[in-house]
Parts: structure tokens; C-alpha cells; sequence
């Protein structure tokens, strides 16, 4: 088949007044808090049209709109991932990988893929903090993975880097279940009364005095244990629950061997 050059013009524009109908149908459900039908023309323009302005527009919106209005998060990253491929605006591409990386970290819970994506922004240029962020969530993604190698790896690397001590926390917090986890028993111990001592109060924030109290547990040791919680006892939130756990391990310590009470 042979087409004329206006005959080809005239498709062109056809196309082009086709994709604009479809984008402004999507504006006005969107306008109308009819999101479903917004996503859908929205959807349309972006796989009709792929690389065009205005399906770069729409992968946006539609991101936006499967993000925060359906909670539809497979069908945001994959909006957000077209951003990414076919934008030629840096700041569109970067915001969009970081959409792309929380999602998959806060959301999907898709940890694998997370570090995959918090690794590509730790390859883009960034701020100090945002770096120390994306450290957190690789280094988080692992410890959720129960890869509690690579977990304390990444926590060790941040205390490493010339963060302000105060930001220095959360990775310390994170070394110290890591051991606990894979019971290092002493050396949690060591390290969460060093923390203590260095953060008082974001240690207290986030209790660690109970995450000591563990560690003393499992360790069998009660009156450590014992003596930790009351430490806590008046400043934690919920003092009922403290007495009700002393309580618990004043009996688990009457049934030792060699205890007062204990038979045979």
C-alpha cells in the first residue's frame, strides 16, 4: 500500500489528536476522583504512544494515581520505571527511581529488589543524608531477608562513613539485633550497654533496654535480666507490661537448678 504525503500528515496528526483525546479523558476522570478510568486512559496514551511528552505526562500521573489513590503498587513502579527509561529530564528520572526504590521497600516489601533499586540512587549524585537513608534500606533489606551477614556488612560500612554520631544510631541499632539474632549473646550485650551510655535518649526512644533484656534471657541469665527491666521500669510507657515480665522471670528463675523451691 502506497501512502501520499499529505495522506501520511494526516495520520500523523490523526495520532496525535487521538493520544491528546485520550489524555484529556483522563484528566477530567481524574478531576472527577474517578481513578480507575483515569489510570486506564492514562495507561492507554503511555502504550500507544510510548515515547511522546504527553506519555511521559501520563506515566507520571498514572504512577500518581496507582501510588497514592488506588494503592495499586505494581502498577505504580511499573509507571514509574517508563519514567525512568524514557525521560530525558534528570530530576523527572531521579524522582521517579526514588518512588520506585520506597515502593518496593515500604509497600511491595520486596526487599531483594529494593536493594537493587537503593543501589541505583547510590550511584546517582545525592545529598549526605539521602545517602545515609538509602544505606539504611539496603542494610534493613538484608536484615529482613535474614541475611544477617550482609545486614551487618552494610550497618558496619555506615558506622564507618563520617556521619554526626546522633546519625550513626539507627545503624547501631540494627548491628545490635543482627548479633542478637544470631545469638552473640555477649557481644550484644557488650555493644547495647555501649549504646546506652552513648544514646541515652534515643536508646531509651527506642528501647533498648528491652532488647537487653533479651539478650540476658536467652542467655539464661535472669537476674541480669531482671535487673535491666527494673532500670526501664519507670520511664517505659507501659509499666504494667514491665512488672508483668519481672514478674514472668522471677518464676523462670525459681525453676532453675539449684534455686530455692526447685524439684526435682
Amino acid at each position: 500500500m502506497i501512502f501520499s504525503a499529505a495522506g501520511l500528515i494526516g495520520l500523523g496528526g490523526c495520532n496525535l489528536s487521538s493520544q491528546k483525546i485520550e489524555f484529556e479523558k483522563a484528566q477530567k476522570a481524574a478531576a472527577s476522583n474517578e481513578h480507575r478510568q483515569a489510570l486506564e486512559h492514562y495507561g492507554n496514551v503511555v502504550q500507544r504512544h510510548v515515547k511522546t511528552d504527553l506519555a511521559l505526562q501520563a506515566a507520571q500521573e498514572a504512577g500518581r494515581i496507582a501510588y497514592y489513590e488506588l494503592k495499586d503498587y505494581e502498577k505504580a513502579v511499573g509507571y514509574y520505571k517508563h519514567v525512568v527509561i524514557y525521560s530525558t529530564d534528570p530530576n523527572a528520572r531521579l524522582e521517579a527511581q526514588k518512588l520506585i526504590a520506597e515502593i518496593n521497600f515500604e509497600n511491595l516489601q520486596n526487599y531483594p529488589q529494593a536493594v537493587t533499586e537503593f543501589n541505583r540512587l547510590l550511584e546517582l549524585p545525592h545529598q549526605k543524608a539521602e545517602g545515609l537513608r538509602y544505606r539504611m534500606a539496603v542494610a534493613r533489606s538484608y536484615f529482613y531477608m535474614n541475611n544477617f551477614f550482609q545486614a551487618l556488612v552494610e550497618a558496619e560500612g555506615i558506622l564507618a562513613r563520617d556521619y554526626e554520631p546522633k546519625d550513626h544510631f539507627d545503624a547501631a541499632e540494627l548491628k545490635a539485633n543482627v548479633l542478637l539474632q544470631t545469638k552473640k549473646y555477649d557481644e550484644s550485650i557488650a555493644f547495647i550497654t555501649e549504646l546506652l551510655q552513648k544514646y541515652p535518649e534515643q536508646s531509651k526512644e527506642r528501647q533498648l533496654g528491652l532488647l537487653l533484656t533479651v539478650c540476658y534471657e536467652e542467655k539464661k541469665d535472669f537476674a541480669k535480666a531482671i535487673e535491666s527491666l527494673e532500670s526501664i521500669k519507670d520511664s517505659y510507657p507501659n509499666k504494667e507490661f514491665i512488672e508483668a515480665r519481672i514478674k514472668n522471670l522471677k518464676e523462670r528463675q525459681g525453676h532453675l537448678p539449684g534455686a530455692r523451691g526447685w524439684r526435682k
